[in-house]
């Protein structure tokens, strides 16, 4: 990309930075602004939906999120993984639920936010209780608090409410997007894919969407090799393909089609309810729900796509009948640029963006340091953390929400999250003094539980090279000291 380029498309996503803050306070202090009638969080367990339920109500006592809109986090069902799908099928039951009597169509009317956020976390290890949701994002927001995802997602589409008259939008909670909604013409039936171009080395590890040459989508690509991505013709001149960035608004009778599946008389039907949303089927919201929208797509190719889960009847049967109610129903591609994707997928990435890679993002004031008494010319990073000066810490490392006191001892290119080197940690580690250097590439994070009283404390230390979902282990060394793996 040309310096000029790259220095024209900062400074328009910069403005719609500054202009989405503007219309995220006048989402908080004007009545009349239009705001979302729902905004829903997906999560993996029971556990996982409490924690974003007092993050959610932290926000709501400080009055940093609008009061008129309903919030809703929502496990999967039993504690059993149903997939994105089967999350997306327990949205539409909840809403038709809780409108309390019977209508024509559940979703008329409504503006509904969806973000997706029940993963385990398993490439970044640190979230995994909590979720990629909530984890940091390398700025200070103009209140003086710091950012998380979830503030990002409720700042940046604050202004699209305003943009639709009804319908939901679907967001995948591990990748922020930054575009600017006057971008996006909302003039479609069914569906609409936010889609930026990316290189085609980014859409290998991602879906793309194949251009029918009228804007909708043709075919949708998941995962394919660069190879297939260019001799299916996805891949411009330039190198570059239309990448699905995870974000989808679909229609009310679109979501009225969906919620036909799982309903008799347009009431819930528990036994069609869990045909569709069970841990076998694990229906994908994207592989199963967007394949049947692409105008070329067949349902043989359909049943090949790859699932969430695995293959097997159940899935069949399922794809058979979404099949029968989505595929006439079409994807419009809307193509948005400027645009940034930013995915937070790997704990290698994590640490390439805070630390290497933050200069990039300067237009958006990301910095290094971010709510903490550490220096700005430091070559480590550190998120809302105190770090004493008597600490060492390498080159490259990233602490956060933490708190590191005289004599620990920080290697290089390592990540230290949630971890409080005081008073409790000395007497837990029997040392006044706290050492991780296992040459780099390590993460290293408490899971406290039970009050530090019952010191119910487990130190999760991992390692991320070639980027490991897990290295498990029975139990880890730390300054000599063995400590429970989590």
């Amino acid at each position: 990309m040309n310096t000029k380029y790259r220095k024209m498309k900062n400074l328009f996503l910069r403005q719609s930075y500054l202009d989405s803050w503007d219309d995220y306070i006048r989402s908080l202090r004007k009545s009349n602004f239009i705001k979302w009638d729902y905004i829903i969080l997906t999560a993996s367990n029971e556990e996982q939906a409490e924690v974003y339920r007092q993050q959610i109500n932290a926000r709501l006592e400080n009055h940093l999120l609008p009061d008129t809109t309903r919030y809703v986090v929502l496990p999967d069902p039993d504690g059993k993984r149903v997939g994105s799908g089967g999350a997306t099928f327990n949205v539409l039951r909840y809403i038709a639920q809780v409108d309390g009597e019977v209508r024509e169509n559940y979703f008329a009317g409504k503006r509904i936010l969806v973000i997706h956020s029940g993963g385990d976390s398993k490439r970044v290890p640190q979230y995994s209780a909590c979720g990629k949701l909530f984890s940091p994002v390398p700025r200070e927001l103009p209140n003086g608090r710091p950012s998380t995802l979830f503030d990002e997602f409720i700042i940046g589409m604050s202004g699209i409410p305003s943009r639709f008259k009804e319908g939901m939008l679907v967001l995948s909670g591990d990748v922020l997007l930054l575009f600017n909604p006057l971008q996006i013409d909302f003039q479609y039936n069914g569906a609409a894919a936010i889609s930026i171009k990316e290189p085609v080395e980014t859409g290998k590890n991602h879906g793309v969407f194949l251009n029918d040459g009228t804007d909708y989508v043709g075919r949708f690509l998941h995962k394919q090799s660069e190879e297939q991505l260019k001799h299916m013709g996805a891949v411009n001149d330039h190198g570059y393909v239309d990448l699905d960035t995870g974000a989808v608004i679909m229609d009310s009778q679109m979501l009225q089609a969906l919620f036909r599946l799982i309903s008799t008389d347009n009431k819930v039907d528990d036994t069609k309810f869990h045909k569709f949303v069970n841990e076998k089927s694990r229906i994908s919201f994207y592989g199963d729900f967007l394949f049947p929208l692409a105008k070329e797509s067949t349902l043989e190719e359909y049943y090949k796509e790859a699932p969430e889960g695995s293959f097997c009847e159940e899935l069949t049967d399922c794809r058979t009948k979404i099949w029968e109610n989505l595929h006439n129903f079409s994807m419009k591609l809307l193509c948005v640029s400027p645009a940034e994707f930013i995915h937070f997928g790997t704990t290698r990435e994590l640490l390439n963006l805070v630390t290497s890679t933050i200069d990039d993002y300067e237009f958006l004031d990301w910095k290094r340091q971010v709510v903490t008494n550490v220096c700005d010319n430091r070559e480590f990073a550190s998120h809302n953390s105190f770090i004493s000066d008597l600490a060492k810490v390498g080159e490259g490392s990233y602490i956060e929400d933490s708190y590191l006191l005289d004599g620990t001892v920080i290697g290089e290119h390592c990540i230290i999250s949630n971890v409080s080197i005081k008073k409790y940690a000395d007497t837990l580690f029997g040392c006044n003094a706290w050492t991780i250097d296992a040459s780099g590439k390590v993460c290293c994070s408490y899971l406290c539980g039970g009050g530090q009283s019952q010191r119910n404390v487990k130190c999760r230390y991992s390692f991320f090279e070639n980027n490991f979902k897990w290295i498990y282990g029975k139990e880890s060394s730390v300054s000599g000291r063995s400590v429970g793996w989590g």
